[in-house]
């Protein structure tokens, strides 16, 4: 048993099963607990239709099931979000006289909570006060969280209230939980004296907590509060991460002041010894190109790639737009080209914006090499006309990408026939909004 349950913890259920095959074959019985670490692995394995069979086995091999056997199967199924055939199975428990225990009820109640019906999980737990158990701080910790995640704060302060009055004291998951929940919905003033009182109770407030302060007070642009937190974290031995800088950084630059942001962006690592990661640099990156700075945009672009972090589509979408915003065609057709030779596709917007910057600079064929690009990717970008409307040579380099489009079957024949008419008698340029669509 303690062989094959090791196995089973270990994610190695297959070898488990050649295992406990050979010892039946030499004579070995199975019993409740060899069939309940095999049911365990399985569902963590997501097998639940396995598990449901193997635990019928062990009912027509005249196992008596336990309440551990069957919280198991339940917590499994609960997992995969069958949470009706779990209350099944709860059901039939006392059908076969075995009583469920909290553990049970906490089960339940979690997978109700991880499908999103909240009250339904309310409303079990009172089902469960009715029958004579008591939730225990899990079981309330699991519906402040359901209802803080829903933003139903009121909800959740009422089930704060019923655990103080029962003298089950709040963990910092519990605070935790409904400072997430005050953060999205409430004045920081309100966030603030929640964590007040949950210090003032004893409950030491760990880096996840330090972070959900940080958010409401950067969002509030409480700056000078946000590094004063800062300080207590380090008073209180808490190392801030990524995301606390990132959260910080973030506030600062939304407040204008990128140079207390560029200050903590080195801090972070000088200081604090925390590595930037992708995000970070597209928070500062996103700063620079949105003040149209797009020379220390590109500076810490570099510094990005020199540290060998990979920029991601965003860090492409921001440089881009802050090339075509200032000018630049160049650097923002180059920066595109790059995007997608490392397999990001750019959204509409972005493709149309260096479309129509090439074609104001009457580089109507590398336009039209962009749209060629992506209709071979199954992509037609909205702002296709753009190239048609720049076209003031000839019609020979919209007639092709008409054909293409045609071709791929990304228009009808009907609006080719319209478009590349309108070409040819200059009509086209007069009609103002007119645009290509897939159709």
């Amino acid at each position: 048993n303690t062989v094959i349950a090791g196995y089973c913890k270990g994610g190695m259920v297959q070898l488990a099963e050649r295992i406990l095959g050979n010892a039946v074959f030499n004579g070995f019985v199975l019993d409740e607990f060899t069939y309940c670490s095999l049911i365990d692995g399985l569902c963590h394995e997501g097998e639940t239709n396995r598990a449901l069979a193997l635990f019928n086995e062990a009912l027509g091999k005249g196992i008596k099931p336990n309440v551990i056997l069957y919280n198991t199967l339940i917590k499994g199924l609960s997992k995969q979000g069958l949470i009706l055939e779990a209350a099944q199975l709860a059901s039939e428990m006392s059908e076969k006289g075995l009583v469920p225990d909290v553990q049970t009820f906490n089960i339940l109640v979690n997978g109700l909570c991880k499908m999103g019906c909240v009250s339904d999980a309310g409303g079990l737990v009172k089902v469960m006060i009715s029958k004579g158990y008591f939730p225990d701080i899990f079981t309330f910790n699991i519906l402040i969280h359901g209802y803080s995640t829903q933003l139903k704060m009121e909800n959740a302060l009422e089930i704060l209230d019923v655990m103080l009055d029962n003298g089950v004291d709040p963990d910092v998951y519990t605070y935790n939980s409904l400072l997430n929940g005050l953060c999205k919905t409430s004045k920081y003033e309100d966030v603030m004296e929640t964590y007040k009182t949950m210090v003032e109770k004893g409950c030491d407030p760990n880096l996840f907590t330090f972070n959900i302060l940080l958010e409401s007070l950067c969002k509030y642009r409480k700056l000078d509060e946000a590094l004063e937190l800062l300080e207590e974290m380090k008073n209180k031995s808490v190392n801030p991460d990524a995301v606390t800088f990132g959260t910080l950084i973030d506030g600062f630059c939304k407040n204008g002041d990128l140079d207390g942001a560029y200050t903590l962006f080195r801090k972070m690592e000088e200081v604090y010894k925390v590595s930037s990661s992708t995000p970070t640099y597209n928070i500062i990156i996103h700063a620079f190109t949105d003040k149209l700075n797009v020379t220390m945009a590109e500076k810490f672009f570099q510094e990005m790639v020199d540290r060998c972090l990979a920029p991601d589509g965003y860090t492409y979408r921001l440089m881009i737009d802050g090339f075509c915003k200032t000018g630049n065609v160049d650097s923002g057709y180059k920066f595109l080209l790059q995007m997608m030779e490392n397999g990001f596709i750019p959204s509409i917007t972005t493709l149309g914006r260096v479309i129509n910057c090439l074609c104001v600079e009457d580089r109507v064929y590398e336009a039209a090499g962009i749209i060629h690009r992506m209709v071979e990717k199954g992509l037609v970008p909205e702002t296709v006309n753009t190239i048609f409307d720049f076209d003031k040579r000839e019609v020979a380099a919209p007639k092709l990408v008409l054909e293409d489009l045609l071709k791929k079957s990304c228009i009808t024949y009907y609006a080719y026939e319209l478009v590349f008419d309108g070409l040819k008698d200059k009509r086209l340029r007069k009609k103002k909004g007119f645009t290509v669509v897939a159709i």
